[in-house]
């Protein structure tokens, strides 16, 4: 193995979310997809990461004044992509719909017109970014996950939106497990899953997305996909 010349510092929305970047009970330490791609770029290049409990609005101004070097998002959610760099694409990263009922056959976007929609909070939809700046649904925002699913369930809004991999871990859980919830046709949005970094690390781009294109090649990256998405739904 390399010896590490550099420390990253890695942005995590605490406490992270599968498969890409989770806590582990166990051991107290993050794992996940990105973790894997990391630990396979360090033993290749002899990076360092160490990680950082941060949260969504926090990540975009320390990467921006350089507090940070890097975090996971899409570019096209970012307020200022041109200020940034981003790795290789990893995944397609899915939004859909939830709600307790079922959704009807031909459903599609209109037919959530004057609808309340729990979100996240700072989290920008892309399919619902007009819509709500022209009052045709209403956001309730939250600032977690889990209650965006207790708000559906109380009826604070008909509909929530969430990426397919926190929708099945939530929603599986011992909290919501004896409720029945219901998912939209089709995703809302769908970008792709990237690592984010300063503008000025153009070599860790680099390394990293050799790293994930090897995985890619070998099979690795989806592997370890699939892994920590059965990882963190074992009861």
């Amino acid at each position: 193995m390399l010896e590490a010349s550099q420390t990253y510092k890695f942005a995590v929305n605490s406490p992270g979310a599968p498969p890409y970047l989770y806590l582990d009970e166990t051991t107290n330490t993050y794992v996940g997809l990105i973790n894997d791609v990391i630990q396979e770029a360090s033993k290749m290049y002899g990076i360092s990461v160490e990680y950082v409990d941060s949260h969504r609005a926090r990540n975009e101004p320390l990467i921006y004044a350089g507090k940070i070097d890097a975090f996971l998002l899409s570019k096209v959610w970012l307020s200022h992509p041109e200020k940034v760099i981003a790795s290789t694409p990893l995944f397609s990263h899915r939004m859909f719909l939830y709600k307790v009922q079922p959704f009807e056959e031909n459903f599609n976007l209109l037919s959530i017109e004057n609808s309340k929609i729990c979100t996240r909070e700072n989290y920008v939809y892309p399919s619902l970014t007009n819509m709500s700046a022209n009052g045709i649904i209403e956001r309730v925002d939250s600032r977690s996950q889990i209650s965006i699913v207790n708000m559906l369930i109380a009826g604070r809004c008909e509909f929530a939106i969430m990426n397919e991999f926190n929708a099945v871990n939530i929603m599986t859980s011992g909290d919501f497990k004896n409720y029945t919830f219901y998912t939209s046709p089709m995703p809302t949005d769908e970008t792709h899953t990237e690592i984010i970094l300063r503008s000025e690390l153009s070599e860790l781009k680099k390394q990293l997305d050799d790293t994930i294109a090897i995985m890619q090649k070998d099979g690795r990256l989806i592997a370890s996909l699939e892994h920590h998405v059965k990882n963190k739904l074992t009861p």
